[in-house]
């Protein structure tokens, strides 16, 4: 067998062996974590149902009893000769009557007649004797009776709340609202496919059914029977979960249903997420499994990758290595005439110690100009020494460098330059900039660098905005032209060593290479961007504060 097959074949069994051992597993564990979840969610309803069918009956009973010594009070306050008028007995009605709930008022003597009433069935009530209707006898029995609910001669359902005086010589009378009674019923909270409602002893429904019910057979009136004597706990069946609990002395039941679907809506609902994930979690496991038996492809790749990584690196080195080689080369180049430059120079000073002041009528310019020739060979020389630096670190010759002042001295080198192709160089330097440790000769050297491309950027006719300003710990001078800008594929490569947008043979691609490894030595940082008005920016970050030469870029 090839060592190919081989591991391919270990490979494939590896991750056979991780997947069938973990995967049982966690179905496993999802199963019976789903079990013990629904039964939970079940216990937690049935205590939800049973609680919310005690509040009710409290509720329907405080409901029922509010009435009864509403009556009782009037019973106190008023004897029957004053209730028997119909005028007081009005008054007392639209009292009463303004909680819409009681809908008629009777005041009926110890014999069952009528002696005044006040209602919508004046006419049809007037007179009568109920010394034959069962709840008469009821309520001068007991000294309180609530009925069932019927129509009678109203019509319409309802059910009549009756109390007796002490010596029980008269009875007061009062007819319910019963849809504001069968409102209490309906905000019992049993979801979609429930069902609330009162049912009497008789099995007849007191309230209306949700599910359209008109009368519980013998059957289910045993079963709520029995509910009710369990204290109102909520039982479970093939599709339900119902509890019952007594209300008004135990002469009806409050029966609550709540539909199984219904109720474990959101158990099922959580059940398909934690499937979902399980899914999930197994989908991970296979991946898992897979990545991990490639783990010698991934070695593979990552030696090529480092492979790519030291390449790249040795280019770098060899460029480096090219760039030191052509600094010595220009430097040496560059020093020889800028020596003869600076001995002409010399001579020419000298020559001008010889004459008379007085017979020359610009001698004082000359020798401003001879001076201003000898320094800048001076600076040019520093300069070409420090071309070297991309081979070996220079020294640093640092001084109090005022800024201001060494951005004036560079933008006069471009003076002439800049009228013969009409670009303002505008100056806005902030007055009191206290001076700074650093290298003026790198400093300006960055300085000629940036001014000489935004000139080259503008080509003709435009203008060099200079600002110089303090930022924090930092002196920042921005260099602000006219120029088209710089292009998003430029700015990825601005900094690159050769990289350039001048025609070819004008520029080497090294200037702002060499200014931002400047900075960085002298602590500070170089940026570039586009201006809102359009043209580029770049600026200049000097630190306060002497930093050591090693210290990286900064965050400006």
């Amino acid at each position: 067998m090839k060592a190919h097959d081989f591991y391919d074949r270990q490979k494939y069994l590896f991750a056979a062996v991780f997947i069938v051992v973990s995967i049982p597993a966690l179905l496993l564990l999802n199963y019976n974590a789903s079990r013990i979840y629904k039964q939970s969610w079940i216990e937690m309803t049935s205590l939800a149902l049973a609680t919310q069918a005690s509040d009710h009956r409290a509720l329907i009973d405080q409901f029922l009893e509010t009435h009864e010594d509403q009556l009782a009070s009037m019973m106190v306050l008023f004897n029957p000769e004053a209730l028997g008028n119909d005028r007081q007995l009005a008054t007392v009605f639209e009292s009463m009557k303004r909680t819409r709930v009681i809908t008629d008022l009777g005041v009926i003597d110890r014999n069952g007649r009528h002696l005044a009433y006040q209602g919508p069935f004046k006419k049809e009530l007037d007179g009568r004797n109920y010394a034959q209707a069962p709840w008469f006898g009821e309520v001068m029995k007991s000294g309180r009776y609530v009925s069932d609910v019927f129509s009678g001669y109203r019509k319409v359902p309802h059910l009549i709340v009756a109390v007796t005086d002490a010596g029980k010589t008269w009875i007061l009378r009062a007819t319910i609202n019963s849809d504001l009674f069968n409102d209490l019923v309906a905000r019992a909270n049993v979801g979609p496919g429930g069902d609330a409602f009162i049912v009497n002893r008789l099995g007849e429904l007191q309230t209306p059914s949700r599910i359209g019910r008109t009368r519980l057979s013998a059957e289910d009136m045993a079963f709520y029977l029995d509910l009710a004597n369990e204290g109102g706990k909520a039982r479970q069946t093939d599709d339900r979960l119902i509890t019952a609990t007594y209300i008004n002395s135990g002469q009806w039941l409050l029966v609550l249903e709540t539909h199984m679907d219904t109720s474990l809506a959101a158990y099922r609902e959580a059940r398909h997420l934690n499937n979902a994930l399980v899914a999930l979690a197994s989908l991970i496991i296979i991946l898992v499994s897979v990545l991990i038996t490639r783990t010698m492809v991934g070695s593979l790749a990552h030696a090529e990758h480092e492979r790519a990584q030291l390449t790249s690196q040795m280019r770098e080195m060899d460029k480096m290595a090219l760039i030191g080689r052509l600094s010595a080369s220009v430097s040496h180049e560059i020093n020889n005439p800028l020596q003869i430059v600076s001995d002409q120079a010399g001579l020419m000073d000298e020559l001008l110690e010889d004459e008379t002041p007085h017979h020359l009528v610009h001698f004082e310019d000359y020798r401003q100009a001879i001076g201003k020739i000898r320094t800048q060979v001076r600076r040019t020389n520093k300069i070409t020494r420090r071309l070297l630096g991309f081979s070996h670190k220079q020294d640093s010759d640092r001084c109090q460098t005022d800024i201001n002042q060494t951005v004036e001295e560079t933008v006069g080198l471009f003076e002439y330059e800049a009228r013969r192709h009409r670009i303002t160089i505008t100056n806005h330097y902030q007055e009191g900039l206290p001076q700074v440790v650093t290298d003026p000769a790198q400093l300006q050297q960055v300085f000629l660098n940036v001014l000489h491309n935004a000139m080259d950027a503008i080509g003709e006719d435009g203008s060099i905005d200079i600002t110089s300003r303090i930022e924090n710990d930092y002196i920042a001078v921005d260099f602000a032209d006219s120029g088209p800008g710089l292009p998003l594929e430029v700015m990825e490569h601005l900094y690159d060593p050769f990289f350039t947008t001048k025609p070819k043979g004008k520029g080497t691609g090294l200037g702002l290479y060499v200014s931002r490894d400047v900075m960085v030595r002298l602590g500070g940082a170089l940026t570039a961007g586009n201006r809102e008005g359009g043209g580029a920016v770049f600026s200049i970050y000097l630190p306060l504060r002497e930093v050591d030469q090693k210290r990286t870029e900064p965050s400006v």
